[in-house]
């Protein structure tokens, strides 16, 4: 380090707030082998919470007769993840705030971990149905956590670039998840530990096998320190700055002893948090969640809640039901040995399914057996499409994005996917159907990612975990109504959910316009 940028790095500090001293100090800090390390755990922690609101989804033709599941209690499967997360956001988004990130990080994933475990053993549709709720609650701990970490160690002029890797880790998890369950759900493999009792079959060791990534996110995270600018926000410089210090001697290979920074002239009123009562820091975060409910603060979150509500209303619920109505076309091709209207084929399944788990019910002393319509390698290569379409959009998007803009690319991002969901109803073929949900799912996520960096610029540091949570908590209620109405809506009528999702697809990308400007906000979005 020379002498003038010795003398810059001095100026600086005497001249800007910490926050923005803190962010010259992650620039220092360079783009390095720390941050490879953090995007590990995220790519580790992305996969564990896919794994965990989409591992119902592929077990659904495979379980049907094991558990005797209606169309009804599959929808309920989907949707009891997301239960626990409605319930716990809230809480876990203040406490996030309150007292930091990392520790929510390594509770949430390893509580996750063990959760895969016990649904691995599970024997009853009550069981299952019960740790995915507790598993919902484990993954609204951490979930929030994740990306306000990713966020919060990268800087300012790699920080977008970060934020759409890592929701490109959405995207590559769908594409891991499908090969995951070709290679397992398909087998015939049934050990009996206890006849008629305890009986593990190829879907509990599904559940074994993808708690390999809830138990490497935890570890991750555990090697990892705590955000500076949690610390930094909280009173806590000498930390901050030590964390600061080893990223720059980790990515540049500089001693610590040349980091230029040595002070953030931090003079608030916080203490450090190691040294006040749990009470005091309850009383500190709630007077903090004040600022939350002001304007413009406040008007910026119903937004963003509304948004994120409807989208993942749409997309959750199609994304989840996929593998089902996939192994439904594919099933009916292979009794058929034709194609038919979409449509056609689902009410055919709807209707012989509920007469399968009506006779099975009825003649419990002698039951008829239940043939369960297990998923075909079309199934997975269309689960592996709409990965690889929406890492496509993803990585398009982040081109795309300089030139036009995020809200612009987000309007027209909409305007597909509404008219790609629409159109599921006139298909009568298998590459049609996982063209066209593929593009739908590929085309909202890339839009709920350009949403969430949006999201973290122009939000406060002291909120920020909060307002994801809220927004988070919001958006998951959509996920769990979604995933309960969407076989209501096929009872009713093939016709009607695709409809559905196409109408308030088009009513999301007309409150786009509302959105605010991260261009003209607070460069860092940290205050």
């Amino acid at each position: 380090m020379t002498d003038n940028e010795k003398n810059e790095a001095d100026a600086f500090t005497k001249k800007k707030e910490p926050m923005e001293i803190i962010e010259d100090a992650l620039v220092l800090c360079k783009f390095g082998r720390f941050h490879f390390f953090l995007l590990f755990a995220s790519l580790a922690g992305v996969f564990a919470s896919t794994m965990a609101t989409t591992t119902s989804s592929y077990i659904l033709p495979s379980a049907e007769c094991d558990l005797r599941m209606t169309i009804m209690q599959k929808g309920l499967l989907n949707a009891m993840p997301f239960v626990g997360q409605v319930g716990a956001s809230l809480f876990t988004g203040f406490l996030i705030d309150a007292f930091g990130r990392r520790i929510f990080l390594v509770t949430g994933y390893f509580g996750m971990f063990a959760c895969s475990i016990i649904e691995g053993t599970s024997q009853s549709y009550i069981v299952l149905i019960l740790v995915k709720l507790v598993e919902g609650i484990f993954l609204s701990i951490c979930f929030g956590a994740t990306s306000v970490m990713v966020s919060e160690f990268s800087h300012k002029n790699v920080r977008d670039r970060v934020m759409m890797c890592y929701a490109g880790f959405m995207s590559t998890s769908l594409i891991v998840m499908a090969l995951m369950s070709w290679a397992i759900l398909p087998q015939s493999w049934d050990f009996v530990l206890w006849e008629g009792r305890f009986v593990l079959h190829s879907w509990n060791l599904y559940f074994f096998i993808i708690s390999i990534w809830s138990l490497l996110a935890g570890i991750s995270y555990y090697m990892l320190p705590e955000s500076p600018k949690f610390l930094l926000s909280h009173g806590q410089e000498n930390e901050a700055l030590e964390i600061l210090t080893r990223m720059y001697n980790i990515n540049t290979g500089e001693p610590k002893e040349s980091f230029p920074i040595k002070s953030f002239c931090e003079k608030s009123e916080h203490v450090p948090t190691i040294t006040i009562s749990f009470r005091k820091q309850l009383t500190n975060g709630l007077i903090e969640v004040k600022k939350l409910f002001k304007k413009p603060l406040f008007m910026r979150l119903l937004l963003f809640s509304a948004m994120t509500f409807v989208c993942l209303l749409a997309y959750t619920a199609l994304r989840l039901w996929y593998p089902q109505l996939s192994t439904i076309v594919e099933n009916y091709q292979k009794a058929h040995n034709e194609t038919q209207q979409f449509c056609t084929m689902l009410n055919e399944y709807t209707k012989e399914l509920a007469r399968k788990v009506s006779q099975i019910n009825i003649n419990v002393s002698e039951p008829q057996e239940c043939i369960p319509q297990v998923s075909g390698a079309v199934t997975y290569i269309n689960g592996i499409i709409l990965g690889f379409v929406s890492l496509i959009c993803i990585a398009t998007s982040g081109y795309l994005v300089v030139f036009f803009g995020q809200k612009p690319l987000m309007f027209v991002l909409l305007i597909l996917s509404a008219t790609c969901s629409g159109s599921l109803y006139w298909t009568n073929s298998s590459i049609q159907i996982a063209i066209l949900v593929s593009a739908t799912c590929g085309f909202m996520q890339t839009a709920l990612s350009l949403q969430q960096s949006i999201l973290v610029r122009v939000f406060p540091t002291t909120l920020r975990g909060l307002t994801i949570s809220i927004i988070v908590m919001i958006g998951r209620a959509g996920s769990l109504i979604g995933n309960v109405l969407f076989p209501v809506l096929l009872e009713i009528g093939c016709m009607a959910p695709f409809l559905t999702l196409s109408i308030i697809t088009l009513c999301v990308a007309g409150l786009v316009y509302f959105l605010p400007n991260p261009q003209k906000e607070n460069e860092a979005g940290d205050k």
